[in-house]
């Protein structure tokens, strides 16, 4: 991954702790944090998060949202 999308990323995951989000955004960056591998090198709860969200299916362990399982279980 490129310096500047790496960049991106960690700007995200500070959005996250400082904004609200929609659970299709937060998804999103969890799936992009497993896909770089950075879910891994992040604080315990980052890792622990991401594991749970593949775990449940809504997440693949090659960092991609099923959004399958999630318009069935969380869409309204």
């Amino acid at each position: 991954m490129r310096q500047i999308e790496m960049m991106g990323l960690y700007k995200r995951v500070v959005e996250y702790e400082t904004e609200d989000h929609s659970l299709e955004w937060v998804l999103q960056l969890f799936a992009d944090l497993v896909a770089t591998g950075l879910a891994w090198q992040l604080q315990g709860r980052y890792g622990r998060e991401a594991k749970a969200m593949i775990d449940e299916g809504i997440i693949t362990v090659q960092g991609d949202v099923n959004w399958d399982y999630y318009e069935e279980n969380y869409a309204l």
